[in-house]
C-alpha cells in the first residue's frame, strides 16, 4: 500500500484557502475604508461650512454667500431645485443627491431660527477621488490581490510541507519496514516535539510486535520438533496399554516422556514470554544442587557421576526461574551425550563451566544453532539452540570447546558482588 500525500494536500488548501479568504477580505476593508474615508472629508467640508454660516448668520442676521465655489446656499430668495427638495424633505437634516447620473450633492438643512432653514448643497462630483479613480484602484486591487495570493499560496505550500513532511516520512519508513527485520529506528524519534514523542512510541510498540512475533515464531517451530520424539513415545506406550498392562519401565518410560514434554513446555513458554526481565541475586551452587536432587533418579540410574567444584558464596544476578531452565538444558545435553557417565562442573575466573567427555569432536560453532546435532544424535537438536536463548535471554555471555576428548560449555553470568 503506497501513502499517498493527501494529508499535505488537504493542509495546503485549507491554509490556501485560508490566506486567500483572507486577502479577500481585507482587499474590501481596504476599498471600503477608502470610500468611507473620502465621504468622511467631504462631509468634514461640508460641516465646517455649515459652522461657519452659522456664526455668520448669529452676528449679522443675513446669510452669508458660501466661501467654497461648489457650495451653494439655497433659501427663500434663491429657491432649491425640486429634485433637490425631493431629495432632503422637511424633517430630515443630512442626505445625497445624483443629479443626471453625473453629478453628485452633499445636502445640508441648516436650522438658524424659526423662519430661515436653507439648504446647503456641495456639489463634489470633482471631488470623488476615490470615485473616479475606481477602475485604477480596482486594477491596484486586483494586482495587489494576484501577487499576495501568489505569495500566501507558496507560503502555504511551504509551510504544509515542512510542518507535514515529519509525518509523511515516518510513515514512509514504517511502511517500507521489512517484515523480520532489524530493530526499527525511525529518524524522528531523536525529535524532541510530539512528532518525536510519536514515533518514540511507534517505534518501540513495533520493536515490541516484532519481539513477540519472533518468539512465538520460534516457541511453535521448537514446540514442533522438541515435543515430537516424547509424543511419539507417549503415543506408542499407551497404544501398548491398550493391549496389555504396562511394564515398569514402560511406565517409567512415559512418565520420562511427559516429564520431558514439562520441562519443555515451561522453558518455551518462559522465553515466549520474555520472563526475563526480573533481575535477582541468587547463589549457583545451590540452584545446581537444586536441579541435580530434581533428575537425582535419572542420575542414579545412569549412575552418572557429577563432580562440583564451585564455592558456596559464588552468587549470580539474573533471572532464576530461566536460569535454572539454562541448568537443566545443560545437565540434560550432558546426560544424553557424554561418552562417559561422567560430568565436572567448575568455577573458572568468572565463568562456569560444563565438562563432560564425548566421543566425537562436535562443531563447537554450529553446536548452538537450531537442528544441529551429533551424527550419533537421536535428538533434534534443539537442546543447545534453547540454551543459548535462554542465555541470550539473560544477557550472558557464552562459549563451546572440546579438547582432549572433553566438550566444555562455558558460561559467564553476571557475578552478585
Amino acid at each position: 500500500m503506497r501513502v499517498n500525500r493527501s494529508l499535505q494536500r488537504r493542509v495546503f488548501a485549507t491554509f490556501g484557502a485560508f490566506t486567500l479568504l483572507l486577502c479577500l477580505l481585507y482587499s474590501a476593508i481596504c476599498a471600503l475604508a477608502a470610500y468611507v474615508i473620502e465621504d468622511q472629508v467631504l462631509d468634514n467640508l461640508l460641516a465646517d461650512e455649515v459652522r461657519y454660516i452659522e456664526t455668520e448668520f448669529q452676528a449679522s442676521g443675513e446669510l452669508p454667500p458660501p466661501r467654497l465655489p461648489y457650495i451653494e446656499l439655497y433659501h427663500d430668495n434663491k429657491p432649491a431645485p425640486q429634485d433637490l427638495l425631493a431629495a432632503i424633505p422637511d424633517g430630515k437634516t443630512r442626505a445625497e443627491w445624483f443629479a443626471d447620473g453625473e453629478r453628485h450633492f452633499h445636502l445640508r438643512r441648516l436650522d438658524l431660527d424659526e423662519n430661515t432653514s436653507p439648504i446647503l448643497a456641495a456639489e463634489v462630483s470633482r471631488l470623488l477621488t476615490v470615485s473616479r479613480q475606481s477602475g485604477n484602484l480596482l486594477w491596484l486591487l486586483i494586482s495587489a490581490l494576484l501577487a499576495t495570493a501568489v505569495l500566501a499560496l507558496w507560503t502555504a505550500f511551504r509551510l504544509s510541507s515542512r510542518t507535514v513532511r515529519p509525518v509523511l516520512l515516518l510513515a514512509e519508513e514504517v511502511e517500507n519496514r521489512q517484515p523480520h527485520s532489524a530493530a526499527l529506528s525511525l529518524t524522528a524519534s531523536s525529535a524532541r516535539d510530539e512528532i518525536g514523542f510519536l514515533a518514540r512510541t511507534l517505534e518501540g510498540a513495533l520493536n515490541q510486535l516484532e519481539s513477540a512475533l519472533q518468539r512465538e515464531t520460534e516457541f511453535t517451530r521448537d514446540v514442533s520438533h522438541e515435543l515430537r520424539t516424547a509424543i511419539t513415545i507417549a503415543k506408542n506406550t499407551l497404544a501398548l496399554s491398550g493391549r496389555r498392562e504396562l511394564s515398569a519401565q514402560e511406565t517409567e518410560q512415559l512418565h520420562g516422556a511427559l516429564t520431558e514434554m514439562e520441562n519443555t513446555i515451561t522453558s518455551l513458554l518462559a522465553l515466549a514470554r520474555a520472563e526475563s526481565a526480573e533481575q535477582v541475586s541468587f547463589g549457583l551452587r545451590h540452584l545446581l544442587e537444586e536441579r541435580l536432587l530434581a533428575r537425582h533418579h535419572c542420575i542414579a540410574k545412569a549412575q552418572f557421576r557429577i563432580q562440583i567444584e564451585l564455592p558456596d558464596n559464588i552468587r549470580a544476578l539474573g533471572n532464576r526461574h530461566l536460569s535454572a531452565l539454562l541448568v537443566d538444558n545443560l545437565l540434560d545435553n550432558a546426560l544424553r551425550h557424554a561418552s562417559r557417565a561422567e560430568l565436572r562442573i567448575y568455577q573458572d575466573g568468572d565463568a562456569l563451566v560444563f565438562e563432560n567427555p564425548v566421543a566425537e569432536v562436535p562443531d563447537t560453532k554450529a553446536a548452538f544453532l537450531p537442528r544441529h546435532k551429533g551424527a550419533r544424535s537421536d535428538g533434534m537438536g534443539q537442546g543447545l539452540f534453547l540454551a543459548k536463548r535462554i542465555l541470550n535471554a539473560l544477557d550472558w555471555d557464552f562459549s563451546a570447546r572440546c579438547n582432549n576428548g572433553l566438550f566444555s560449555c562455558t558460561v559467564h553470568p553476571k557475578l552478585f558482588t
